[in-house]
């Protein structure tokens, strides 16, 4: 059996109705069966500084760690773009990066409620970057938004989190993502 660990923030948290929930990691342990045994370790709220104080919590004996930061790290209350590299560069490294795949971060519906604008650019830029240094898969989240009409069906009343055909889109991504690089 696979061990796979979710390691981000209310994204992977499925946040809904102010508080987390299971939503994602169950869907996810759902389509992926008995091969695989999904655990998630996001903090709500989170930035790679945060993320780096619970790296510990991620046991040694997983296969495949999918890390999730940076809207956080964009946002007024975030870190600059130099810290959040530095940040996520540790976690690839702890992980180990053959056990890595990158989740770029999310935006607000509207691209600046929430986050900066040329910080979350710069910030996307980084985990290009760190995927290429390490040769690590990535899943860039915007792609949720392509081909949708009316991308207020992803995006809850805050506009930052997911709705839940939000996060069935979400699940998609992930599934895909663990399916090709693990061969389940």
């Amino acid at each position: 059996m696979k061990k796979i660990v979710l390691f981000g923030d209310s994204l992977f948290n499925g946040f809904r109705h102010h508080r987390d929930t299971d939503l994602i990691t169950t869907a996810l342990q759902e389509k992926l069966g008995k091969n695989a045994q999904v655990k998630n370790f996001s903090k709500s709220g989170a930035t790679t500084v945060e993320g780096l104080d619970f790296l510990t919590q991620i046991p040694q004996d997983t296969d495949l760690v999918l890390i999730e930061y940076g809207t956080n790290d964009s946002s007024i209350v975030g870190i600059s773009s130099q810290n959040y590299e530095k940040n996520l560069e540790q976690m690839i490294r702890f992980c180990a990066p053959s056990k890595v795949i990158l989740v770029g971060p999310w935006q607000d519906k509207n691209g600046n409620e929430y986050t900066i604008p040329d910080h979350l650019a710069q910030n996307r830029k980084i985990v290009d970057k760190l995927a290429h240094k390490y040769h690590l898969p990535q899943i860039d989240l915007l792609t949720m938004r392509t081909g949708e009409k009316n991308v207020d069906k992803l995006y809850q009343a805050d506009n930052l989190h997911l709705t839940d055909y939000g996060n069935q889109k979400l699940v998609e991504l992930l599934y895909h993502a663990i399916k090709k690089e693990l061969e389940i």
